[in-house]
């Protein structure tokens, strides 16, 4: 029984940090895809 309940105490701490992390890296707060090409370096897109 304390097994099981340390893996519940475990997975809930571990869905509390994903939440969390979805909470403040939330995809509205991402740059636009466009953007992010447009950081890419001049050597990187000499190479493709």
């Amino acid at each position: 029984m304390d097994r099981f309940f340390l893996a519940m105490m475990v997975s809930a701490v571990l869905l509390l940090i994903v939440a969390a992390d979805l909470l403040v890296n939330s995809p509205s707060m991402q740059p636009p895809a466009a953007d992010i090409a447009n950081a890419v370096p001049v050597s990187g897109r000499l190479i493709r």
